[in-house]
């Protein structure tokens, strides 16, 4: 059987559970849990692919599932959806709000959940059918938004226990307020950007502000860091390739009349590929010392984040090409790059895939309901299409390799 010849059926199944899916979202929408605290989350996937006959495996990472649903002999290949939320209070006043003051589903993970349980219905119904060709695995990740106290994401540490070992392909989505409900878009290569942090911290020597000759004034020192560091993706990086520097935190001094001896800035650094990232770094170390002429002294501490989501060319090919068959050409588009990071970059380092993101925006609406945000919104008649995104993304490529 051919992809275009079931996909017509995957997506009756995924339409056929729409209510379900939608359920299960509101269910998890309306209990956020941070990042490797989502025990309540788990649970509820653990019954429902328990329910499904799937097989399970519990506390991977910490806390997230794996479910395994075997078919014929063949590869395996892996699907993804992160589970955790976001200190975010939610103002949107639905029936389904999040029930926890503080906490809130604003970056959609609560639907890519439900739309990957989606998945897991209908493949383990292909499964039960004998027309399943291979065997696919089912990845719900803690912690995609933050790291625990070791500096590892759910991502990081499902890749060191192994949840992926043997796997031949994994896929993953998410959801995108930039693009209508109906249209998904994916591209080989570079999709999104790595995503690294750091703190620099200036010293100087106090003074009373009206002798500032006495001191040295590390707010005036902290003008020729943000200087040099902004001129770093202006003047040092090829002006062909891609990089973002910010600043995003400043802090020094302790009164209107104290030359402060001491300013702490913070900031984010990103990039496409693995050599523009080591120069970016390389780079924010050295603009930095402009101040050491001065008398200053410095120190940079950087947190190394998410590397590049570079999409694998064969892997997102076949995606593109199962979703047109899915869904129709028109409604598959190329994703720009964005500067945004994710983790599932990670698995992509492990293991070839591809990455997808799922239209949630309804045209109807008079405003866009941006992720990250109180009033994040997702058109629910989203969901079956990304369930059968999934499903027909993992069958088409256990069919191709088989």
């Amino acid at each position: 059987m051919t992809a275009s010849a079931l996909n017509p059926e995957i997506m009756a199944l995924a339409n056929a559970r729409h209510e379900q899916i939608r359920n299960w979202r509101r269910a998890i929408h309306r209990y956020p849990e941070l990042g490797f605290t989502e025990t309540r989350t788990a649970a509820l996937i653990s019954k429902t692919l328990a329910d499904l006959g799937v097989e399970v495996e519990t506390e991977v990472a910490k806390t997230g599932v794996v479910g395994i649903i075997r078919g014929g002999n063949g590869p395996t290949v892996g699907l993804r959806a992160d589970m955790d939320a976001l200190p975010i209070t939610e103002q949107n006043g639905t029936e389904f709000d999040s029930t926890r003051p503080g906490l809130m589903h604003a970056c959609g993970h609560d639907a890519h959940t439900a739309m990957l349980l989606g998945a897991a219905a209908i493949l383990r119904q292909l499964a039960g059918a004998g027309r399943l060709p291979g065997t696919v695995r089912l990845l719900f990740q803690p912690s995609e938004e933050n790291q625990d106290d070791e500096g590892k994401s759910g991502g990081m540490r499902m890749v060191e226990e192994g949840a992926l070992a043997g796997l031949d392909a994994v896929f993953g989505l998410h959801v995108d307020t930039a693009l209508n409900t109906g249209t998904v878009a994916t591209r080989p290569g570079p999709m999104m950007a790595s995503a690294d942090k750091f703190e620099i911290r200036l010293f100087g020597a106090a003074a009373h502000a009206a002798r500032p000759h006495q001191g040295l004034d590390t707010i005036a020192l902290a003008a020729h860091v943000i200087q040099a560091v902004h001129q770093i993706v202006s003047r040092r990086l090829n002006p062909v390739d891609e990089g973002v520097i910010t600043i995003g935190t400043i802090q020094g001094g302790t009164k209107d009349n104290i030359i402060a001896d001491k300013v702490v800035m913070t900031g984010t650094v990103r990039s496409f590929t693995p050599e523009n990232r080591q120069f970016l770094l390389d780079e924010l170390q050295r603009a930095c010392r402009v101040i050491e002429p001065l008398g200053g002294r410095v120190e940079v501490d950087v947190l190394r984040g998410y590397p590049p989501l570079v999409n694998n060319i064969e892997a997102s090919q076949l995606m593109a090409g199962a979703l047109r068959d899915l869904l129709g050409a028109e409604q598959v588009l190329e994703a720009p790059k964005m500067m945004a990071a994710e983790d599932f970059s990670i698995m992509l380092h492990a293991v070839p895939g591809c990455f997808l993101r799922l239209g949630v925006h309804n045209p109807a609406w008079s405003e866009r309901h941006f992720v990250h945000t109180p009033t994040f919104q997702l058109d629910e008649a989203a969901l079956p299409i990304g369930a059968a995104s999934l499903a027909a993304t993992a069958w088409q490529w256990l069919q191709e390799k088989r």
